[in-house]
């Protein structure tokens, strides 16, 4: 990249003098023959990008500015209005062109923009402000000799500031903050005005070249602050350009990129500058890319680029916009544990507990474990049957609650696949009611994009990808669109086989004979694979509670439910609340205990110990019809009991699975578990600490098999 700052010392190496090899524009144009037939076979690419009818290959043309209907940028192209100095290379110092736009793309015929802001050095980069009445442009702070001396590292570049009079500009006014110690230069105004953004290497940056930014405060400059860590490297920054929207591009030698100086871009949220975002090929390329200017949604500008050899600006226009910091699909919740928070204690043979979903669904049970097929309000009953009328004898609980999508984009697609298969990739649950949506794009991680809300892609090679589903909303009335992107895992693999094995991993394929020759212990794990256990969420019998767990349970993302808890902390450290008046909050603080208990070894003892407990228990009573437990039993009992007497935080949920739909057997276990609570009740554990449970196993094997029937002990921890 060719710069030709006046001082020989120049500001960095970006701004040294570099003859480029014509070599390396043969080897680009090898290079693109090569390549060509890889696009057309369909690889796709983000950007159309195609040099400025202008740009010479003697001459250097660079660092675009938005004016009026054109633009300016920097060129040493010769003027003949007057003699300047040049460079020892014989080159012609920069002076600031102005070139309008006409029809779809740039003139041919630049002008100087203004004689009077010209002088004997160079001028430039600009930018511009107040409905382009204000320029604030890069020079030397020393410009009255009338000798330029090529070796003075002293005069070093500053910022000025001129006002249009007229078709006159005023003189130029110094930046408050210039400096003879180190250079300002590079400048980009805010569409509002209030922030300026600018390059230095003033003392105390990250190393070369940093970006800045002043704030406006009272009609003047604040302190230049530096942009930080996420966008400052040890290496330099430059040409940086904020957006009508506020997305900043800048210019890096210091970040991962392609090759000399790249292209990035960030924004900032909640006052932090998000992670640098690489624009992809064919903007950037392995020579220098600089000097990127866009409209407010990033759908054509300009850029500077010295890849044919000397510098030169191209516009682009996006064919298929990049997406960054996307979020990881947040599933939807349609499987919940719906029980009674109070023990109960009822007379299992002339009553049962039922419950009523509200989808038209019944369960027996004191718990019911049931899966919605999707959004809705639902009535859910609990009431106590009499066994002889099938009436209700009472009505232990009745609420309502709004089961709710997450609002994002959303990918509809398998998780595994084979190679060569087409694979259907769909958006159309995309839930995002307060945003009108207008265009779908995909990247399926293998270099492949496209667009809509339905496609059909398949993958050449095995492996791992990961693919991106990004939206654009409808233009607002500021011309704003709204961006937001997802992004899936999926796993490709190159036979059959080896996609049985992985489904195998979730799935069983055992027949019943091979079952019977199982062990307990084989027994019980295939069990594990085969009872359905959907991912649950325990919803209470207090309605307040149900609805508070739900604004809760569906924020619009982890980041906000984590905020909110954080918010919590802070609030309880400073006043006492009331958790019965804010079932929110207490379910967040129940949210906070539950990850301090993952992390207490002791609690993970305590389980191990508990699962030892239920398989030692499952040989420990005689028979489930009579109800009666042998010598063996009390034991366990009494361990268990020491274990809930010393840990008086812990509850414990006794459950019983059952292989049978007999009425009787199902009452028998129920009388076990009862047995139990009440074995622990009448010895000191509070009532309020224990819940019963029996639950029917449905699995794949048929109702046939005569598998031994499970008890477990089990903390609760919702």
């Amino acid at each position: 990249m060719i710069l030709n700052i006046q001082l020989k010392f120049t500001v960095l190496e970006i701004y040294k003098e570099r003859i480029m090899n014509r070599i390396f524009t043969i080897i680009l144009l090898i290079l693109s023959i090569l390549v060509f037939p890889f696009f057309a076979n369909g690889q796709t690419v983000n950007y159309e990008v195609n040099p400025a009818s202008f740009c010479s290959a003697q001459d250097d043309e660079y660092s675009s500015a938005y004016h009026k209907d054109g633009i300016v940028f920097c060129s040493n192209r010769r003027t003949d209005l007057f003699v300047t100095f040049s460079t020892p290379e014989d080159k012609e110092l920069f002076n600031m062109f102005y070139v309008p736009v006409q029809g779809d793309s740039l003139g041919k015929s630049p002008t100087i923009l203004a004689t009077e802001l010209m002088t004997n050095f160079n001028d430039g980069p600009a930018c511009f402000g107040a409905n382009d009445s204000i320029i604030i442009f890069s020079r030397n702070n020393e410009v009255t000799s009338k000798k330029k001396d090529t070796k003075d590292d002293k005069n070093t570049l500053g910022l000025f500031t001129s006002y249009l009079n007229g078709i006159i500009w005023s003189d130029p006014e110094p930046f408050e903050y210039n400096s003879l110690n180190h250079h300002i230069t590079m400048p980009s105004l805010s569409k509002d005005g209030s922030q300026l953004f600018f390059v230095s290497d003033m003392s105390g940056g990250f190393g070369g070249l940093d970006i800045y930014v002043c704030k406006k405060v009272n009609n003047a400059w604040g302190t230049p602050k530096n942009l930080g860590a996420k966008i400052n490297t040890k290496g330099n920054e430059s040409f940086p350009f904020i957006s009508d929207s506020g997305e900043l591009f800048f210019a890096s030698d210091g970040h991962n990129g392609l090759g000399g100086l790249d292209i990035f871009s960030s924004k900032m949220i909640d006052g932090e500058w998000q992670e640098v975002l690489h624009i992809n090929t064919p903007i950037n390329s392995e020579f220098d890319d600089f000097g990127l200017i866009t409209d407010r949604n990033f759908e054509k500008g300009y850029f500077s680029s010295n890849r044919n050899g000397s510098d030169d600006i191209f516009d682009f226009k996006t064919m298929f916009p990049q997406f960054t910091n996307c979020d990881t699909i947040k599933e939807n919740q349609y499987c919940f544990l719906f029980y009674d928070e109070y023990y109960t204690p009822v007379d299992t043979a002339m009553t049962y507990y039922e419950w009523i979903l509200g989808d038209g669904v019944k369960v027996k049970g004191k718990e019911a474990e049931h899966c919605y097929d999707g959004p809705g309000k639902y009535a859910v009953e609990l009431n106590i049957i009499d066994k002889r009328t099938g009436e209700v004898f009472m009505r232990q609980t009745n609420y309502e609650f709004e089961l709710l999508d997450f609002e994002q984009a959303y990918i509809s697609c398998v998780d595994e696949a084979l190679t060569k298969n087409q694979i259907n990739f769909e958006a159309s649950k995309t839930n995002l009611p307060s945003i009108n949506l207008e265009k779908y794009f995909w990247d399926f991680g293998d270099g492949i994009l496209d667009e809509g809300i339905s496609v059909n892609h398949s993958y050449s090679d095995a492996g791992a990808y990961k693919v991106v589903l990004g939206v654009l909303s409808e233009k607002d009335s500021l011309g704003d669109r709204k961006k937001i992107c997802v992004e899936k895992n999926l796993t490709v693999v190159k036979n059959p086989t080896a996609l049985m094995q992985m489904k195998s991993e979730n799935e069983s394929g055992r027949d019943e004979n091979a079952f019977t020759n199982l062990n307990f212990v084989e027994k019980q794990q295939l069990y594990d694979s085969f009872i359905l256990k959907p991912k649950l969420i325990q919803i209470t019998t207090d309605a307040r509670s149900i609805m508070k767990a739900f604004d809760l349970a569906f924020f619009e993302s982890f980041e906000k439910e984590k905020h909110f808890i954080n918010s919590y902390k802070e609030e309880s450290e400073s006043e006492e609340i009331d958790l019965n008046s804010n079932p929110a909050k207490a379910l967040a603080l129940e949210s906070l205990l539950n990850s301090s208990r993952k992390s207490n070894a002791k609690i993970h003892s305590i389980e191990k110990e508990l699962q030892v407990l239920s398989t030692q228990f499952q040989y420990s009573f005689i028979e489930v019809e009579k109800q009666s437990f042998s010598d063996s039993a009390v034991p366990i009992l009494n361990r268990l009991l020491k274990i809930l007497l010393s840990n008086p935080l812990l509850e414990l949920k006794i459950g019983f699975h059952v292989n049978t739909k007999s009425n009787h057997f199902f009452d028998s276990a129920g009388k076990v578990t009862q047995g139990i609570a009440d074995y622990l009740i009448e010895r000191g554990v509070e009532k309020f600490r224990l819940r019963t449970a029996v639950y029917e196993i449905t699995n794949e094997l048929g109702e046939e098999n005569k598998n031994p029937n499970s008890l477990e002990f089990k903390l609760i921890k919702e």
